[in-house]
């Protein structure tokens, strides 16, 4: 271990060196070897390094090794193009940390302490496990009732009760962070769920001593209803902020704040404000996501993903708003770059990872509803959003997944969105049946090809089945779902009956060579980039 923190120091050196002018592309090339150096240790003595598996040192490590090499891209075409320092600065200052932060989490991991992983660095998914298996052991302590000593059992109901009360309060937190960007309607149904399941929490923890276990059952029974309830409605509103956000990054691009301050800077407050909005509606999607997914690497290709956008979203306002110059022009072209690249980074690996009825299904409701309200501004808003069904499917791994007929019926809604979004945003008076007529169709086209893939997946689910057993716990709606990588099928990720897209790593355990393979891949970057 004392060798890596001396080579991580070494590059932390380097980077000291890199503020100065002395920063040149030979310079840098320096540091991507020592780094490689360092990483190629880190990977070799990864096992002895981490010896108790994944944690959040662990997971901070590889955040922070996917960043460095991120920082390294951009950096090398800021040194290439002769960047003013400000913007060599914004690189330079987060490879810095993240040099930082990788020392006190390798100082951490030699220290040999099993870290203690308290409530408040759960996920919600984990947080939504443990509430179920304590209800769990709960019914299963009831059911043993007469077999044991009333005495003992009571102490550990109130015990059950207490930390069941904890971890329903760190559920209601995550869940109201995520509700305080939702869309209206859903911020105040998710609420409203919130309030149950503290109110189901309260009358479990208060019937804890009752004596009859038929009552005390049925409690339990209320509060596990009232889980999935609030998780359940979650993923819809999760669905429905996806649909807004991704059609609300094209509204507030860099470029169009770029030409709204250009016009009229005062004007473009309004427009920012929306912009910041956005991204911290991004960052609740990655941070669900990140709970939702099973898999390492796509874990950390998210957080490195919400690791740059939090940073470039800080500066890149403020960089517009310098005044014009070359300098500050080419600031803002490596910035608005580098920001782009990692929203496309972003929605890509969302894309993979969603499952794709659940899209279908969200979309269809919204577009049932519009039916009947038929207003044009509000049909034309949906149609829009129509164009992320035809993003995800563009992505080559979610269209390689439709059957022939799958991919006719997805030209088929290729061809009548076109021809919504045409109708919708004609200049002159159009008949609302016109419109409602096509949207109808649409409707019609889009249920068939969620029909057809339930259909795929259903004949996949039943290959998988003759070879392994299907958990049969709660089903989860959002996401694929990977047959090994949780007793409880996630609703983010997609139903597969092998693994996610990237493989199905699940835990450090179960999977040894998962982590190596992902610091193999960041190694490859640097080697390329040397």
């Amino acid at each position: 271990m004392e060798s890596l923190l001396v080579q991580l120091s070494t590059c932390s050196e380097l980077i000291a060196e890199g503020y100065s002018s002395t920063g040149t592309m030979g310079w840098l090339n320096e540091f991507c070897a020592t780094f490689l150096d360092f990483a190629s240790d880190l990977k070799a003595r990864l096992p002895e390094v981490a010896p108790s598996g994944a944690n959040l040192e662990v997971e901070t490590i590889f955040l922070c090794l996917t960043q460095v090499v991120t920082c390294i891209t951009h950096l090398e075409r800021t040194i290439s193009l002769e960047a003013s320092q400000m913007t060599r600065q914004h690189f330079l200052d987060r490879l810095d940390w993240c040099l930082r932060r990788m020392l006190i989490s390798l100082t951490q991991l030699e220290s040999s302490v099993a870290p203690v992983k308290n409530l408040e660095d759960h996920s919600f998914v984990e947080l939504m496990d443990l509430a179920l298996d304590h209800l769990d052991d709960y019914m299963e302590k009831l059911s043993q009732r007469r077999n044991n000593s009333l005495h003992i059992l009571e102490e550990s109901f109130t015990e059950d009760s207490f930390q069941l009360a904890s971890i329903v309060n760190h559920i209601v937190r995550h869940v109201l962070a995520f509700a305080n960007v939702a869309i209206k309607s859903d911020k105040m149904a998710l609420t409203a769920l919130c309030e149950t399941l503290l109110s189901e929490c309260a009358t479990f923890h208060e019937e804890a001593g009752d004596p009859n276990c038929g009552h005390r059952k049925l409690e339990a029974l209320s509060l596990e209803r009232a889980l999935y309830a609030l998780e359940s409605f979650l993923n819809e509103a999760l669905l429905h902020l996806l649909f807004v956000s991704l059609i609300e990054l094209e509204n507030t691009s860099v470029e169009k704040l770029k030409e709204a301050l250009r016009k009229d800077a005062a004007g473009a407050q309004e427009l920012i404000s929306a912009f910041d909005i956005n991204m911290d509606r991004i960052q609740q999607i990655g941070v669900l996501a990140i709970a939702f997914s099973q898999d390492i690497k796509t874990k950390t290709i998210v957080r490195s993903c919400l690791a740059s956008l939090e940073s470039l979203d800080a500066c890149i306002v403020p960089a517009l708003q310098l005044p014009e110059s070359a300098a500050s022009r080419q600031h803002v072209e490596i910035l608005q770059e580098h920001f782009n690249q990692e929203l496309l980074i972003f929605r890509n690996v969302i894309h993979e990872i969603i499952d794709s009825c659940s899209l279908i299904n969200n979309y269809l409701d919204m577009l049932g509803e519009s039916i009947q309200v038929q207003e044009k501004s509000h049909l034309k808003l949906i149609v829009q959003r129509g164009s992320v069904l035809v993003e995800h499917f563009r992505l080559p791994v979610n269209y390689a997944g439709l059957s022939e007929d799958g991919q006719r019926v997805h030209k088929d809604l290729i061809l009548i969105l076109r021809e919504c979004q045409a109708v919708v945003n004609l200049d002159i008076p159009v008949e609302p049946k016109r419109i409602v007529k096509r949207l109808k169709i649409l409707y019609s086209v889009l249920a068939k090809l969620r029909d057809l893939i339930s259909k795929d997946n259903l004949e996949t689910d039943c290959s998988v089945a003759s070879l392994a057993p299907i958990p049969s716990n709660a089903t989860r709606t959002f996401v694929r779902n990977s047959r090994s990588v949780s007793k409880r099928h996630r609703s983010f990720v997609k139903q597969t009956g092998n693994c996610s897209v990237f493989g199905p790593q699940d835990t450090f355990t179960e999977s040894a060579s998962s982590e190596s393979d992902l610091i193999s891949f960041q190694m490859n970057e640097v080697l390329r980039l040397n």
